[in-house]
């Protein structure tokens, strides 16, 4: 079952992140608050929230979550399930839970960045969405937005009919395979 995240799935959400960091990256805990609530704290940015936090649930126990940024090209964040419960159609359900929220907005478009060293590349080509180019990952460990030497993949999905290629030529979608 796929649901909106609450306050109370919060505790779950941080602690897998936090074991996954690696292959995730870092997104701190009034990020995910955000997500739940509809309003942002702090001086970085403004207090309205476009993201969206939503969970797996399995026989009642949580069992992976995804993390959306919707504008108007939105973004996939972060999405996880747990190592004993890794099977595509939950990550896929994920998935079209934040595509299906986004496309009631009025969105088409959306991207993801996946490090080219993670099997998760696969699952991404697996939903049809397409590998658009690359670009040095981020690390926050030493200064502000030092980059990492982990090259990351970009990906766009759209659910429209037209897509835009690495050149921004809109060209008609062929061979991809809309997995909603």
């Amino acid at each position: 079952m796929i649901r909106p995240a609450t306050l109370i799935d919060l505790p779950y959400i941080v602690n897998l992140a936090n074991k996954e960091s690696m292959c995730l990256g870092f997104i701190p805990k009034p990020a995910y608050e955000a997500c739940v609530t509809g309003v942002k704290t702090g001086k970085r940015w403004s207090t309205t929230c476009n993201d969206k936090l939503f969970v797996c649930e399995e026989n009642g126990d949580l069992v992976g979550f995804v993390m959306f940024s919707f504008g108007r090209i939105s973004k996939v964040n972060q999405i996880c399930i747990q190592p004993d419960a890794r099977l595509i159609e939950r990550g896929k359900a994920l998935l079209s839970a934040g595509i299906s929220h986004g496309n009631l907005r009025g969105i088409e478009d959306f991207a993801c960045g996946c490090a080219n060293d993670l099997p998760s590349n696969f699952f991404w080509q697996q939903m049809g969405w397409v590998m658009v180019g690359s670009r040095m990952g981020i690390s926050h460990k030493n200064t502000w937005k030092e980059s990492s030497k982990r090259k990351v993949n970009i990906y766009r999905y759209q659910t429209n009919s037209l897509f835009i290629n690495s050149f921004g030529l809109i060209l008609p979608k062929e061979n991809v395979t809309i997995a909603i």
